[in-house]
Formats: structure tokens, sequence, C-alpha cells
């Protein structure tokens, strides 16, 4: 089988889930990769991967784009098209009108993506973004990871320590994690990492709450599965998302997760590992005078759903789902 995977994102260089599954199905099949050229992450591609760059103006309105896209797609000769996200799902629905080829989408997030209710062949990453999809006919194949090595702590944190992860957007909550976290009085530290266009103001809001010497910001790092490690508890303070990826990384490499009902969240955990925000503060106290019972049951979960996770199997979920496509004609 030869499969082209298309996704128009330039990415952030950490966290791409469709390039870790592109990765592992290039161990059993033929893959070939077209994206932008200035994508982040074309420096971390499994070497059997064929890559295909553009260097059209990335827009879903763009006939330059189309045509550069269409042919380096026809080149590959697939036996089958991938595409991520609604952009590049979008482009490539346009051009495959000429090239005819059996193509499947995965929406990655609830947010609207009407495209994806015009395609036969859709895999939403949780049950929540199924439901977003009309008619609702969607496969469910959750993103999944290659686990690392990572370095077992010692010991315990002094104070008890916090971790959150992602963009300094908005939408990740952390402003509201940080009023939340005001309220606690037991001693704590949280590192919030990441970077975006909230930073200046999440490090205002951590000093007007007092909290400047228990909240860092040491901007956007690799090691984030050894930090979710050597951390007490990882937070989840997201109002929305398809996955999050930390969610995933955390049931492989923290000691306790608590997240927001989000994404995938409430497929994989329940109380007391999942709160609303609003009562994050009594959550964060709770797990810390059960700790010792908490990360027994926090254990259990991640036995049960690690190996589910795993990379390797996604992608033989993945080749099953290209299989049946083929079969259908």
């Amino acid at each position: 089988m030869r499969l082209v995977q298309f996704a128009a994102c330039e990415g952030l260089g950490r966290g791409e889930f469709h390039i870790d599954l592109a990765n592992e199905l290039a161990n059993h099949i033929d893959v070939v990769l077209v994206a932008p050229s200035r994508a982040l992450y074309l420096n971390r591609l499994n070497p059997r991967i064929q890559v295909r760059t553009y260097d059209s103006r990335n827009s879903r309105n763009n006939p330059w784009l189309w045509r550069e896209l269409s042919r380096l797609v026809r080149d590959a000769r697939p036996d089958i098209v991938h595409t991520h996200f609604a952009k590049a799902t979008e482009i490539f629905a346009f051009t495959n009108r000429w090239l005819r080829l059996p193509h499947v989408a995965t929406k990655h997030n609830p947010r609207k993506g009407r495209i994806f209710n015009r395609l036969p062949h859709v895999i939403a990453v949780s049950e929540q973004v199924r439901k977003t999809i009309e008619p609702a006919q969607a496969r469910v194949i959750y993103n999944g990871i290659r686990p690392v090595e990572v370095t077992p702590r010692s010991h315990r944190s002094e104070p008890f320590s916090m971790i959150a992860v992602g963009r300094l957007d908005p939408i990740k909550g952390f402003d509201t994690l940080l009023h939340q976290l005001a309220t606690v009085q037991q001693p704590f530290s949280l590192d919030i990492v990441g970077d975006g266009p909230q930073r200046s103001e999440l490090e205002r809001i951590s000093r007007d709450l007092g909290l400047q010497d228990c909240v860092r910001f040491p901007g956007f790092c690799q090691d984030i599965p050894q930090r979710l490690q050597d951390a007490d508890l990882a937070v989840i303070s997201s109002q929305k998302e398809g996955g999050p990826v930390v969610a995933i990384e955390a049931l492989f490499y923290a000691h306790v997760l608590l997240s927001t009902p989000v994404g995938i969240v409430p497929e994989l955990l329940a109380p007391p590992f999942v709160a609303p925000i609003e009562a994050f503060s009594e959550a964060v106290v709770h797990i810390m005078e059960h700790y010792d019972s908490c990360t027994e049951r926090f254990a259990a979960t991640r036995q049960h759903w690690t190996p589910r996770l795993n990379i390797r199997s996604i992608a033989e979920q993945h080749l099953a789902y290209y299989e049946e496509i083929l079969s259908s004609g």
C-alpha cells in the first residue's frame, strides 16, 4: 500500500500526532508526506518517509497551491490519501475533484469543520470530536505516542510540584488556573511550560495574585516526558481541546493528572482526575491530601490505557481502516 499524508500546518515542532503516525506507518507501508517547505517537524521524520514539500502560499483559496499539490500527489501515485485538520482537508478535497483518489480525513478538534460532513471517510480523535461531525459516521481512532525512556524520580517534591503544558493562549485556561491556585493554602510550585501570545499577561496575573515566587514560565521545552515524570501532578485547564497531547503523555509519564473534561479526557479518566476548572482548587487540595491513594488509582488507569495509546496500536487501527476503505471500492 502507498499512502500520501498531507497536513497544511507548519507545526510547533512538538506534539504533531500526524507525524508520529506517519513515522510508524512508514515501518509497514510506503509513506509520502506532503507538507509546507517551512514545516518545523521535517527534521524528525522516519528516514523511510518520502518528503514532498511545496512553496505556494498556504491558503485554502490559492489556485497555485491547488495546482502544486495536485502535481505532487499525482506524481506520488498513492493508493490512498490521508489529510489532517480542516485546512488540508479542504484544500485536498477541492483538488481531488480531478484526481479522484480514495481520501480519508482526520478531525483533531471539536471546532467547526463543515468539510468533514461532506466526506465519506472521516476519523475523529475522540468521541467528543465524532459528535461534531454530521452525519456522525466517523471512525474514532485515538491519537497515540511512541513512549520514550525517562529517569524515574527518586523522591517526592517539596513543596508539592505541578506542571501545565501548552501554548500560552486563552483557550488553554491558564489564567483561570492561576486564579484557582491562588486560593490553595498548601505550599506548591507550578511550571507552565510553553510559549505564546498570552505569556506577558499570564506573568502579570501571576504577580497580581502574589504567585510570582511559586509559578515559573520556562518557555518552550522539548523534555516534556521527563518534566511530567519529575512533577507530583500534571494539570490541564483547557476550555476546548481535541486531544490534548499532554493528556496522553501524562498517562505514560505523570504520577497523577488532573484535567478539565475536554477532548479525549472524559473517555480516559474519572473523578477525582477530572473536574471543571471552577472546582480545580478543591480538586488539587484533594489530590494533595490523598496523594498516595490517587497515585495508585492513576497507575491502574495507566496500565489500562497505555497499551492502547501506543503509536504501534494506533497505526494498526489506521492500516485496518485504510484496507477497509480500499476494499469497499
